[in-house]
């Protein structure tokens, strides 16, 4: 707008120098007026659309996250559905999988319940066993004679042991070696005895013949030309016999002080000790033996132990 000219400017000096003010604004301040009211609209119209493509920027950003988070939260969606639909599957499989534990626990406890069963039953065989030979003593060394009289063998044993009338037995017989029909191994001879008590009194007294002649039985006193030794021991099944033989084996390698039968039962006297066992099977002499063997090194490292202190 044009600034008022000088016959403007004196016009409205001569009005106020009158005494009269106009109350209506000139048009020029209208004018004026509305172009600063223009202007302030258009700063105002300009930050408000400043401000709308701001928000609008930063709400298109949101949103393009939050459809990102949208698709990401759609394929765990998918992945949820995926694994709950394998759920009736996995568990029908954990069905199966149980079912068949289950099978073999309980065959697992059928086989322990057989396996006590059979150990039950071989140790009523054993048993019984033992007691069919608890009264039977072997001879053995007595050579073979096709014309031998083995109750005229028996009745001679008897006589050098001071044992008149000799005690009753039910049989006495000769075992063929299995599988040895050219063998030089004279045949054992069992004596069947009445009772057990018989039997212990011929061990007893043979004990007592060893004891006054210091010498073992020689076939001389049975009727033979020879000083050769026999021998009369209790009879054993072969089970006992194995271990009679093992137990035999680790006195000679001083793992054991002593074997002996007693009632048609190993027994063995164990190193460093009084103490007598009784041996049912290979298992307990392998312990036995596992013990004393320990025992044996520790006597061994504590004697040279002893020796390297007194040197």
């Amino acid at each position: 707008m044009a600034p008022p000219s000088k016959r403007q400017r004196e016009n409205t000096a001569i009005e106020i120098k009158g005494g009269r003010v106009s109350d209506a604004p000139s048009p020029q301040l209208l004018e004026l007026i509305n172009q600063r009211f223009a202007e302030q609209a258009e700063l105002i119209s300009s930050s408000i659309r400043s401000a709308e493509e701001r928000i609008l920027c930063q709400l298109n950003d949101r949103i393009g996250e939050m459809a990102g988070d949208v698709e990401q939260l759609s394929l765990r969606v998918q992945q949820l559905e995926v694994q709950l639909g394998a759920i009736p599957s996995l568990q029908a499989k954990l069905d199966d999988l149980q079912a068949k534990l289950q099978l073999k626990e309980e065959a697992g406890t059928a086989v322990e319940m057989e396996s006590k069963l059979m150990a039950k039953e071989e140790a009523k065989l054993a048993a019984q066993s033992t007691e069919s030979i608890a009264a039977d003593l072997r001879m053995h060394g007595v050579p073979f004679s096709e014309s031998e009289n083995l109750r005229t063998i028996y009745n001679a044993l008897c006589f050098s042991l001071n044992l008149t009338p000799p005690p009753k037995i039910k049989d006495i017989y000769r075992v063929k070696p299995r599988g040895s029909t050219g063998s030089t191994v004279d045949p054992v001879i069992i004596i069947k005895l009445d009772n057990v008590r018989e039997k212990i009194t011929i061990l007893k007294q043979i004990g007592a013949y060893r004891r006054e002649h210091k010498q073992q039985l020689s076939l001389q006193l049975i009727g033979f030309d020879t000083h050769v030794p026999f021998y009369v021991n209790e009879q054993l099944t072969k089970a006992h016999y194995e271990i009679f033989k093992a137990a035999t084996k680790l006195k000679k390698q001083k793992l054991l002080t002593a074997v002996f039968i007693r009632r048609s039962l190993v027994h063995v006297r164990e190193v460093g000790s009084d103490n007598i066992f009784c041996i049912s099977d290979m298992n307990e002499l392998s312990t036995l033996q596992n013990n004393n063997a320990l025992h044996q090194q520790n006597v061994t490292a504590t004697e040279e132990l002893e020796q390297s202190f007194r040197n």
